[in-house]
């Protein structure tokens, strides 16, 4: 007996590892192969979808963290890749099993005639009429129509490929704050930013959340760089400016101010460029180019005549009007002054609370809500020391920038279901306030430094001596 069990050795974890994965593949073929008799497109579709993404995506992303030193964070986001998707296949679930009519079916009906016609060869045509202009609702046509000239038309296949682009927007979030930000919490950012629920659930359709999401990640990780002097982030901030200013371009325009002011906070920036006060005064100019750009664009998509005090009220006027109908109302606090700011801040990022919730997912959106009011008053002790963060690390002042005009632009919004919506293009830069060191100037290792780690500071310090 003893001659037999010293015989029969236990696998290692590789090997199962190694096996589990090759039973995974084979299963996968046999679905996939009775699938594509048995189902329709767009059942069968995402079944295909899902493990091709996943495959091309994953290598990537840990490419992109292949210096990031906890290596647990690869973990997190193949796990958080997984989350997502699931997340995509509960939205439409619960999008078409309690709603009788929702954006994302107008987004595919039209995409699906856009795909049609290219194939046919009278593309230009059906553009004329589905996409008259390339701000708001036809944009995200458009970018529909191109998926579905891929993919052919499916509408559970989309939501996946919007759910896969909020996915990449929240990495390129994490990114940001891992360049940007370099003192901060990052295992504790990942966590939060990856597996909020409104991050899971919201952004992952058909429409304009998710697709802000990636745009408006791929920004703030293009403003990161800039920050710290990268040339790259200009053409990625570019881009992601871009994305943000189809669909709704005064998230692009809360986004170049925060860039401007951020820029213009940092202390150290003459000394580390090349060009000195030159460059940053060179840098200021062109931002303010952007900035009249997007503002003009901004107010031709809410039909302004004027950028004024009156035009803005205007357009304030116009939100509490269209989003105080549906259901789940509320008296909206818009800030007209400073005193006003704190209950709009309190509404705009918090609401609703348990008490105020209606139904199932305005309880799960509560609930959210009061996590993240107790992570704020836990964090209070770091969040004091907010103002000397402004000067020393810009993408603290970029993400404080953007919250603060977030909330006044979005303090006219009456209805809870349509508020939690639009939070998901705030909640990634209110985290960064949330995972702030506990000493300003000090990173909070998750594990003693590498040997090329300490060899790389002892070059340096060799290097200012001589």
């Amino acid at each position: 007996m003893g001659q037999l069990t010293a015989r029969l050795r236990l696998p290692t974890w590789e090997e199962v590892s190694r096996h589990s994965w090759t039973f995974a593949a084979a299963a996968y073929l046999l679905v996939m192969t009775v699938s594509a008799t048995r189902l329709t497109w767009n059942t069968w579709a995402p079944l295909a979808f899902v493990p091709i993404l996943f495959a091309v995506t994953i290598p990537l992303l840990k490419r992109g963290l292949r210096k990031e030193p906890d290596r647990r964070i690869e973990r997190i986001v193949v796990v958080a890749f997984v989350a997502k998707m699931l997340g995509s296949v509960a939205r439409y679930v619960l999008t078409y099993g309690l709603y009788d009519a929702a954006d994302a079916t107008d987004y595919h009906e039209s995409g699906t005639r856009l795909a049609e016609a290219f194939w046919a060869g009278n593309y230009a045509r059906v553009a004329e009429v589905e996409v008259p202009e390339l701000t708001g609702t036809p944009f995200i046509r458009l970018v529909t129509g191109i998926i579905y000239i891929v993919t052919k038309p499916t509408i559970l296949g989309g939501f996946i490929i919007f759910a896969w682009l909020s996915f990449l927007g929240l990495f390129f979030f994490y990114k940001a704050v891992v360049v940007g930000f370099p003192e901060a919490n990052h295992r504790r950012y990942a966590f939060l930013v990856f597996f909020l629920p409104s991050m899971l659930y919201w952004p992952s359709s058909i429409g304009k959340e998710a697709w802000i999401s990636f745009g408006l990640g791929l920004a703030s990780y293009g403003i990161a760089l800039i920050m710290r002097h990268q040339p790259l982030g200009y053409p990625v901030a570019g881009l992601g400016l871009l994305a943000t200013a189809g669909p709704r371009p005064h998230i692009t325009v809360l986004c170049v101010v925060s860039l401007m002011l951020a820029y213009t906070l940092r202390r150290r920036s003459w000394r580390e460029t090349t060009m000195g006060p030159v460059g940053k005064a060179v840098g200021l100019v062109v931002l303010l180019a952007v900035g009249v750009a997007v503002v003009s664009k901004a107010a031709s998509f809410f039909d302004v005549d004027s950028v004024s005090p009156q035009g803005v009220e205007q357009v304030f006027d116009y939100t509490t009007q269209q989003s105080g109908q549906g259901g789940s109302e509320f008296e909206p606090v818009r800030v007209k002054s400073p005193t006003e700011f704190p209950s709009a801040m309190f509404a705009v990022l918090f609401r609703p609370m348990p008490w105020e919730a209606s139904n199932a997912q305005a309880l799960i959106a509560a609930a959210e809500g009061t996590m993240l009011l107790v992570l704020c008053a836990a964090a209070l002790p770091q969040l004091v020391r907010l103002p000397k963060y402004l000067f020393r690390v810009p993408y603290v002042a970029y993400a404080l920038t953007y919250t603060v005009m977030f909330v006044i632009a979005f303090s006219s919004i009456s209805n809870f279901g349509i508020l939690t919506r639009q939070r998901t293009q705030v909640l990634p830069l209110l985290l960064v306030l949330l995972v702030l060191p506990r000493d300003i100037g000090r990173a909070e290792p998750s594990r003693p430094p590498t040997l090329e780690e300490r060899t790389r500071v002892l070059a340096r310090t060799a290097a200012r001596r001589y």
